[in-house]
């Protein structure tokens, strides 16, 4: 059992990789990487931190992420939006 796709692959491909929706793309994989650097700086410097500087940190990290699934929900509506209005 694979997953669903509402088209072929290759028509799909083309719409993630126009630029808009490239920009879209590279903007959430930056967000999620500062998410986790951030994640594992805690995990390491945990002792030198203040509690002030952990949850700012995990405050970081959690608007970061937040970030990230809204603009991957945006990729993914704009991709697939333009896909069915194509058909």
């Amino acid at each position: 059992m694979g997953m669903i796709e509402l088209g072929p692959r290759h028509e799909l491909k083309k719409l993630y990789n126009k630029p808009a929706n490239r920009r879209l793309k590279y903007c959430a994989i930056v967000a999620i990487s500062i998410t986790i650097a951030l994640m594992l700086a805690m995990l390491i410097w945990m002792e030198h931190l203040s509690y002030r500087q952990l949850q700012l940190m995990k405050g970081s990290a959690g608007l970061f992420a937040i970030i990230f699934a809204v603009l991957y929900a945006a990729l993914v509506y704009r991709v697939y939006r333009e896909y069915i209005t194509k058909k």
